[in-house]
């Protein structure tokens, strides 16, 4: 009878052992991103104002006309998840210490947003122009691979 009663005992310890520790795990696990519609529309929020205010940027610095490239520069625009900018953009001089504020805002954005939803990237350098011509009106940037080529 001591042997019986010993061996229900230990089953009946081992199962409730079992049982307390499962309920513990899953308590402390992760929920799954999916199920939680709520993050998934706020990142779609973040990510549409990053996107009007690119081009918020875009379109102010092609409201000038390119007529003579030595007028205009270019500035490394966004962040990209590894680091480094994601772009460059071409500007004119006379709208410069306006659209620096802008790039600069728009770039602490990204990086901002980059961190917060734990994005990730190539982590490929996007190298800088090697110069900038005007092409009816518009300020283009070359990059060295287009002069190779």
């Amino acid at each position: 009878m001591t042997k019986t009663a010993i061996l229900i005992l230990a089953s009946a310890l081992t199962f409730t052992a079992c049982k307390s520790r499962q309920n513990a795990d899953t308590a402390n696990l992760p929920k799954d991103i999916s199920l939680k519609p709520d993050n998934n529309l706020i990142q779609q929020q973040d990510r549409e104002e990053l996107s009007l205010m690119l081009k918020e940027i875009e379109t102010f610095a092609t409201s000038k006309t390119c007529s003579d490239a030595s007028e205009w520069k270019f500035a490394a625009i966004g962040a990209k998840p590894c680091g480094g900018p994601s772009s460059y953009i071409a500007y004119p001089l006379a709208l410069e210490t306006e659209i620096l504020e802008k790039i600069n805002l728009f770039t602490r954005k990204q990086s901002t947003f980059n961190t917060k939803y734990q994005l990730i990237s190539d982590c490929r350098m996007v190298m800088p122009p090697v110069g900038m011509k005007c092409v009816d009106g518009k300020a283009v940037l070359i990059s060295e691979v287009a002069e190779v080529q």
